[in-house]
C-alpha cells in the first residue's frame, strides 16, 4: 500500500510546518506509513484493553 501523491504533500507540510523537516517523497511515504502502523497498533490496543475492561466488569457482575 502506498499513500497517494495528495496524502504526501499534505505530509510533507504538516512535518515542515510543525518540526522544520524537509523529506524526500520517498521518505515522506515510509513515515507516513509508519505513522498509520502507529495508528492503527495504538487503536488495537485500546480495543483489546476495552474489551478486557468489560470482561472484568461482567465477570464482577455475575459472581455476585
Amino acid at each position: 500500500m502506498r499513500l497517494s501523491n495528495e496524502r504526501i504533500k499534505s505530509l510533507h507540510a504538516l512535518l515542515r510546518e510543525l518540526h522544520g523537516m524537509e523529506l524526500t517523497d520517498e521518505q515522506a511515504q515510509e513515515a507516513g506509513m509508519a505513522i498509520m502502523r502507529f495508528v492503527i497498533a495504538k487503536a488495537q490496543r485500546v480495543q483489546e484493553l476495552t474489551n478486557k475492561k468489560d470482561n472484568v466488569y461482567e465477570n464482577n457482575n455475575t459472581t455476585r
